[in-house]
């Protein structure tokens, strides 16, 4: 218990050694993260219209794109510095929401039940065949 004790806190004071230089990437962490909240509620939301849980994702996917394609002339220039953040942003929790939605897809996907009679009425029909 005490080694794992003293492993956590130091792996508290990396991370919050480390917090001063990853603001940006726990902007991407919630961002992230609520995408896929809301990529879950319209999954809840929508369940028979299976396309809709795509939608959050490709929305924040389009606006990282946008925001790459509004600085494309003036990429290397200071101003456009948070213009790429948004795009970084939207391009990752996008993709991170669309690959979250699949995963739901494949985790609730409907069952198909085997028929079971398809069998015994051929092995039927066969029968009656032969006795005839």
């Amino acid at each position: 218990m005490e080694t794992f004790t003293s492993l956590f806190s130091k792996v508290k004071d990396i991370l919050a050694e480390l917090g001063g230089y990853y603001d940006d990437s726990r902007m991407i962490i919630y961002v992230t993260a609520g995408v896929m909240g809301i990529t879950l509620l319209t999954h809840l939301i929508f369940r028979k219209i299976r396309i809709m849980k795509y939608l959050p994702g490709l929305i924040v996917l389009g606006i990282g794109l946008f925001n790459l394609y509004s600085v494309m002339d003036t990429l290397t220039a200071d101003e456009s510095l948070v213009n790429l953040l948004l795009f970084i942003i939207g391009t990752v929790a996008g993709l991170v929401g669309m690959l979250f939605a699949l995963i739901i897809g494949i985790y609730s996907k409907p069952v198909k039940k085997k028929r079971r009679n398809s069998k015994t009425n051929k092995t039927e029909k066969t029968e009656e065949a032969a006795k005839s």
